[in-house]
């Protein structure tokens, strides 16, 4: 870890309180383009020869999406709760690799390659219940016409598909920058 002098930590501190603002900002922001996306993604269900299908507009599967969503604000608190109350002894790489009931948390068993460690942050119980409640909001939209595990199956291959290339495109990133 590099040691900075003085007064570029202090630079760095007066700039991050002049444009505090743009933090704020950015957080709607960055959901509302992610679940633009993954509501895009479960649009290509209408593909597929289901019935009702033709029914579905675009604003269902985001609203779809949104509910789901709620998962990850539980996955937030649950990481709050963990550093405030659980675990108080941690460092600042312990805060930026932690998720919540992920394959990370077991990294002593695990791979510690940079890399692996988002798609280890993917494998995670609430990741699990996003999916689980895309199903039944696509079941729901298709007016329980089809099963849950076809409905799973619709999620997989849409949303699925989406999340691999997310995180095969994180994962080159994080290589091309790290060498």
């Amino acid at each position: 870890m590099k040691d900075y002098p003085n007064t570029v930590v202090q630079e760095y501190v007066e700039s991050q309180k002049k444009w505090w603002w743009v933090n704020y900002l950015s957080i709607p922001l960055f959901i509302v383009i992610k679940v633009l996306l993954i509501a895009f993604c479960l649009n290509f269900i209408k593909l597929f020869d289901l019935p009702n299908v033709d029914k579905i507009k675009f604003g269902n599967f985001v609203f779809v999406t949104l509910i789901a969503e709620f998962i990850f604000i539980i996955a937030s608190f649950y990481k709050f709760i963990n550093f405030y109350w659980l675990n108080t002894e941690y460092t600042l790489e312990d805060v930026q690799t932690y998720y919540p009931l992920s394959l990370l948390n077991f990294k002593e068993n695990i791979s510690t390659e940079k890399w692996l460690a988002y798609p280890l942050q993917l494998v995670n119980i609430f990741e699990l219940f996003y999916w689980l409640l895309l199903t039944w909001g696509i079941r729901e939209l298709l007016e329980e016409k089809i099963s849950y595990v076809k409905s799973f199956g619709l999620v997989s291959v849409t949303y699925g598909a989406g999340i691999l290339f997310w995180a095969a495109t994180v994962c080159f990133l994080i290589l091309n920058t790290q060498y």
